[in-house]
């Protein structure tokens, strides 16, 4: 693990009991301690803290939640374990998803919970766009969104029991909480745009086949635009390329896919794909 602030001694922790537990008070009590002053940078930390620790507190399972806290002048950062049955496995049995790996993809699309009926899904989207380093380590996966990279990472973690987030938010900040939400919500504030990650939802870099593609748009019907992120891919195929752009928007009207970051090679599949279907 690269280096950080929270590698460090924490300014606050503290230990809970996960039943019973209401988010608001701890978020009030570290406030208290560390003495905050109200800024962009204080209400992020806030709005990313009070998200995680409640789907701890609803989603985990377990009987504790640990918490660690940091504060500097130029870098907030907090921490959020808990012991219960891991994020990834819990989405994995909850939606009926193949595997642990794929679960960690499809967080990613924004609107995936166990609990629809008290989540929408939208906690770790959000608090993965708007912050500089969002980490989530479960069941022997760790997810990085780095967007001081504007990059992503899903490999190897040593978390094998329980779920621990990690999140770092560099001060000032490179745009608020309120940019972020514009970025994905339309008029009516509803969010209604996603960005999946391309080369998380499958085994390379290589893209061919078709089944990859209805991989990568599994469950995006509640969206209206659609931004596929081809950063990182090398080369996608014929059938992937059809499936992805003209079988599946045909057979979802209204939904719009905007393909960006693409290479030289990408593009030039892209452009032949969506010609053949014009």
């Amino acid at each position: 693990m690269t280096p950080s602030l929270l590698d460090g001694p924490a300014d606050w922790s503290g230990s809970f009991e996960r039943d019973g537990l209401d988010e608001s008070i701890v978020w009030s009590q570290l406030d208290a301690a560390l003495g905050l002053e109200a800024s962009d940078a204080i209400r992020l930390m806030n709005y990313a803290f009070t998200e995680m620790l409640n789907n701890a507190i609803d989603h985990s399972e377990g009987s504790r939640i640990e918490v660690r806290v940091w504060v500097r002048s130029t870098l907030l950062g907090f921490s959020i374990r808990d012991d219960g049955v891991g994020v990834f496995a819990r989405l994995r049995t909850g939606i009926g998803l193949e595997s642990d790996l794929q679960a960690a993809a499809e967080l990613t699309k924004g609107k995936r919970t166990t609990w629809p009926e008290r989540h929408t899904g939208e906690g770790i989207f959000f608090t993965s766009k708007a912050v500089s380093l969002f980490r989530l380590s479960a069941n022997g996966i760790r997810l990085t969104v780095d967007n001081r990279r504007d990059d992503y990472a899903l490999g190897v973690g040593e978390v094998q029991r329980g779920t621990l987030v990690e999140v770092e938010i560099a001060v000032p900040l490179a745009r608020s909480l309120r940019d972020v939400f514009e970025e994905f919500t339309d008029e009516d504030l509803t969010f209604s745009r996603s960005r999946p990650r391309v080369e998380l939802f499958g085994t390379g870099l290589t893209f061919v086949s078709r089944s990859e593609a209805r991989r990568l748009l599994t469950d995006m019907t509640g969206f209206t635009d659609i931004d596929i992120d081809f950063a990182g891919v090398q080369d996608v195929g014929q059938g992937f390329v059809d499936e992805l752009l003209r079988v599946w928007p045909s057979q979802h009207p209204g939904i719009t896919l905007h393909p960006m970051n693409m290479n030289e090679a990408v593009s030039f599949m892209v452009r032949r794909g969506l010609r053949a279907g014009s």
